[in-house]
C-alpha cells in the first residue's frame, strides 16, 4: 500500500459521494442524513483491504468502540493513551506510562507520527476533536491519510459554541468523514458547513450478549449461572476505597431489592443529577411509595447527597457510588430516568433499554432516534421536575404501560448491536477510500 495524495475527497467505490445513514432514525425530508436513505450499500471488500490507524485516549471500552472497526478492516493499529484495555483483533500500541497526563498526551502524538512513518495506512480514525481529532488531521497533513472524526457531545455542544467556535467548525470541515450517533448531530454538523456527503452515522453499540433482560427482575438474576452473576457483581463494584461492614450491607441491600427508578451517569452539570432529586421530591409529595438508586460519581456527588438529605429523601434514594458496570442495577430496576441538559445518545440509556427498562428521557441530542414517546419510552416535553415526576408517576400507576414500554425498549439490542456498528464502519471506510 502506498501513501495517499494529500487532500483526497471521500468517495465510494463507484466514485460517487457517500453520505449519512443514521442508526435507529426514521427518514426526515429535512435531515442532513435523509437524502441518502436509499443509497446502496458499499461494494463488499473495500473495508477488508484497508489498513487503519486509530488514535485514541480511551482507557476502557476500546473493544466496544473499535472492535467492530477492527473486525471490518483488513488491519487495524490502535495507538492508545492508556493500556488498560486494547482491542483483540487489532495491533495495540500504548504510550509509555511515564510522567503527568499532559506529557503522555504529547507522547501519544509522537507515537502516532512514528507509527505513520514506519507503516503505510489507508486511513486514520479518531473520536473526539480535542486532541485526538487534531492529531488525525496532523497525520493527514503529513502523510496524506484520509481522516475520520467521530463526534462526541462536547464537540458540538461545548466547543463549537465557544468563542473559538469558528476554529472548531473549520476543523470539522477538514475531515474526510465525520461520524455522528444520530440525526440531530448530522443536522447540526451540516449547519457548521460540513458537506452532508461527508457525514456518516455510526452506531453507539451495546453488547447484546451482556445487556439482556433478566429472567427474574425481582432478584436480578439472568440466564447466566448464579456463580457467574455473583462474580460479575463483585467485579462491578468499585473497591478502590476502604469500606466497612455497613457499606457492604448497604450495597447488598441495593443490589438485592427491586428498584422503581434508576439514574446512571456522571454527577456533573451536563447530566444534571439534581434534576432527578427534584423530580423524586415532586413524586414523593404526591404520597406515592417508590424507591430509586443513583449510580455514579463526579464533582456534584456531595451536593446531590446533601440535597437528598435536605429534602428528606434518604429513605427513597440510594446513592450507590461508582461502579465499573451497572448491569446488576439494570437487572434490579424497572424504569430508567435520564435528566441530561445536553447529550448525544448515551450508552447507559441504550444499555438500560436493552435490559428491559422503560426509559423516561428528555428531547435532547439524538435521544429521539432511540426513544419514541408512548411506544418504547416516555419523552418529557420539558425538563421541569414536575414533568419528570408526572412521567414517573405514570410508570408507577400504569404497570401495564410500563411493562409494554420496557418490552418494546429491548429492540435496541438489534438496532444498536455490534453487528450494526461493524456495518457502519464498513460504510465509513468505503467513504474514506480514494483513488
Amino acid at each position: 500500500m502506498s501513501r495517499r495524495a494529500v487532500g483526497g475527497a471521500p468517495t465510494s467505490a463507484s466514485g460517487s459521494s457517500v453520505s449519512a445513514s443514521m442508526p435507529g432514525s426514521e427518514a426526515d425530508g429535512e435531515s442532513a442524513a435523509s437524502d441518502t436513505a436509499s443509497d446502496p450499500p458499499p461494494e463488499p471488500g473495500i473495508a477488508e483491504t484497508q489498513r487503519v490507524l486509530v488514535v485514541t485516549g480511551l482507557a476502557h471500552k476500546n473493544e466496544r468502540h473499535y472492535g467492530p472497526l477492527a473486525d471490518a478492516a483488513g488491519e487495524t493499529t490502535l495507538v492508545s493513551l492508556a493500556p488498560i484495555e486494547g482491542v483483540d483483533a487489532a495491533r495495540n500500541v500504548a504510550v509509555p506510562q511515564v510522567g503527568p497526563r499532559l506529557l503522555r498526551i504529547a507522547l501519544l502524538f509522537v507515537l502516532a507520527l512514528y507509527e505513520g512513518y514506519r507503516n503505510d495506512y489507508d486511513a486514520v480514525v479518531s473520536i473526539s476533536l480535542f486532541p485526538y481529532g487534531c492529531y488525525a488531521l496532523a497525520l493527514k497533513a503529513v502523510y496524506g491519510y484520509p481522516a475520520h472524526l467521530g463526534i462526541i457531545g462536547i464537540d458540538l455542544d461545548h466547543h463549537a459554541a465557544q468563542r473559538y467556535g469558528p476554529l472548531v467548525r473549520w476543523l470539522f470541515r477538514r475531515f474526510d468523514v465525520v461520524s455522528v450517533p444520530g440525526s440531530d448531530h448530522a443536522d447540526r454538523l451540516a449547519q457548521c458547513g460540513v458537506p452532508p456527503e461527508r457525514i456518516q452515522g455510526l452506531t453507539n453499540p451495546i453488547d447484546a450478549d451482556t445487556y439482556r433482560p433478566p429472567t427474574d427482575r425481582a432478584t436480578g438474576s439472568s440466564s447466566v449461572s448464579d456463580a457467574e452473576t455473583d462474580a460479575d457483581v463483585d467485579a462491578d463494584i468499585d473497591t478502590s476505597t476502604d469500606t466497612d461492614t455497613n457499606e457492604k450491607d448497604k450495597r447488598d441491600k441495593t443490589t438485592a431489592e427491586t428498584v422503581d427508578f434508576l439514574w446512571v451517569g456522571r454527577f456533573s452539570a451536563e447530566k444534571d443529577p439534581h434534576r432527578f432529586v427534584a423530580a423524586a421530591a415532586e413524586l414523593d409529595a404526591t404520597g406515592r411509595e417508590f424507591s430509586a438508586v443513583m449510580v455514579g460519581d463526579g464533582p456534584l456527588y456531595e451536593s446531590v447527597a446533601a440535597e437528598i438529605q435536605a429534602r428528606g429523601l434518604a429513605d427513597r434514594i440510594e446513592l450507590a457510588g461508582w461502579v465499573d458496570d451497572p448491569l446488576a442495577y439494570y437487572h434490579r430496576s424497572e424504569t430508567f430516568v435520564l435528566t441530561s441538559k445536553r447529550d448525544a445518545l448515551p450508552l447507559v440509556l441504550l444499555e438500560a433499554m436493552a435490559t428491559e427498562l422503560a426509559p423516561v428521557v428528555p428531547r435532547v441530542g439524538s435521544i429521539p432516534d432511540a426513544v419514541t414517546d408512548g411506544e418504547n419510552g416516555l419523552v418529557v416535553v420539558d425538563r421541569e421536575p414536575e414533568t419528570y415526576a408526572a412521567a414517573m408517576a405514570r410508570c408507577l400507576d400504569e404497570p401495564d404501560l410500563q411493562a409494554s414500554l420496557a418490552a418494546n425498549a429491548t429492540a435496541v439490542r438489534d438496532e444498536f448491536s455490534m453487528a450494526q456498528a461493524g456495518a457502519d464502519w464498513r460504510r465509513i471506510l468505503a467513504a474514506l477510500e480514494t483513488d
